[in-house]
């Protein structure tokens, strides 16, 4: 597996749909002898930039993510250091068979762009088992949330989130700052503004984990066993860090299988929690149940606002689509920046 990493940097697979997504698969796995590809579709703007696939040999068989830009490059080595970091934690040994494997060269920006190659992992996704299996959504949120809450016990430590501002917060609002300007011209700093002091004052008091923080926890990136009572993989850890806010990966699963199940995007789920006070009553609840203090040690809108932050800054991270995006902004970013602003009693 790790000649097939170092033997991939053929040329750009051009955007020209499935058919030719398929041929540029198979051209690139072309002396890997017998094997079986299989092409993901291009499902999300976030997927757009990459052709991503599976190569299947007798009894094994790897993820391969080619990069289409030199944008899908850099993140792509970013998770490629993620995953090394992952694999060398010792505290995180029993949950190493479900966490992917990187193989072969790290994928640095070309000329000529090379793909990031991971081991496979065992089990069906979770996102779409959910709509027509309800009754086993509660047991995939159960093992999904006491996943996480033993990560956190491996890996984190409780701290005060106003020492950590400027890494968990700052450092996100600098790429929101960026991309955002880039969609909407005259939309820079000054814009974001209220939304920076109602963070700074949520996160003046609050209290979180710093450990493992997968960034992007939502049921499209968990695998499930056939009864889908165990997790069995979870991937993409592209937004991943080793001292992020362990607490907002659950506070994502949960607001993202909400939106999953047909109920408003996250963004506006979270513009409803800061118009009012806090996160509903149900999902508190469920946090709690978890290990998560729905109102993080002080303000209850400190974790919606962290994790919608780490959500949409990770995905402008990911390509700059989305930030170009009129649909994705309007459904995603506007409503949060119209309810910090008028917390903050601008007219």
């Amino acid at each position: 597996m790790s000649a097939l990493g170092n033997a991939l940097p053929l040329s750009t697979p051009r955007p020209l749909g499935a058919l030719a997504d398929r041929t540029a698969a198979h051209g690139m796995v072309r002396h890997a002898g017998s094997c079986e590809v299989t092409v993901m579709p291009r499902r999300t703007v976030s997927h757009a930039n990459l052709l991503v696939f599976t190569v299947d040999w007798a009894g094994t068989g790897v993820v391969v993510k080619y990069p289409r830009t030199d944008g899908a490059s850099e993140a792509l080595a970013l998770e490629w250091d993620h995953l090394r970091d992952l694999a060398a934690d010792r505290r995180l040994a029993p949950w190493r068979p479900l966490l992917p494997e990187a193989v072969g060269s790290r994928p640095d920006a070309g000329p000529p762009r090379r793909p990031l190659v991971q081991t496979r992992l065992p089990g069906v996704p979770a996102g779409p088992l959910l709509p027509d299996h309800p009754r086993d959504l509660r047991r995939t949120v159960t093992a999904a949330l006491r996943l996480l809450a033993a990560l956190r016990g491996a890996t984190g430590r409780r701290e005060a989130a106003t020492d950590r501002t400027a890494d968990w917060a700052h450092e996100q609002l600098a790429v929101l700052t960026a991309e955002i300007g880039r969609g909407r011209p005259g939309a820079g700093a000054a814009a974001l503004d209220p939304l920076r002091r109602r963070l700074d004052d949520a996160l003046a008091t609050a209290t979180l984990t710093r450990g493992w923080t997968h960034g992007d926890f939502h049921i499209g990136n968990v695998l499930l066993d056939e009864d889908r009572t165990r997790i069995t993989g979870v991937f993409d850890w592209g937004n991943a860090r080793a001292d992020g806010p362990a607490e907002i990966d659950a506070c994502t699963f949960v607001l993202a299988t909400r939106e999953a199940l047909g109920g408003p995007p996250m963004g506006r789920q979270v513009a409803d929690a800061l118009r009012r006070g806090r996160l509903p009553g149900a999902d508190r609840a469920l946090l709690s149940a978890h290990g998560v203090d729905p109102d993080s040690g002080g303000d209850p809108a400190a974790l919606p606002l962290l994790t919608w932050l780490w959500h949409v800054s990770g995905n402008l991270r990911k390509t700059r689509q989305f930030g170009r995006s009129r649909r994705w902004l309007g459904v995603s970013v506007a409503p949060v920046l119209r309810e910090a602003d008028r917390g903050a009693g601008t007219p």
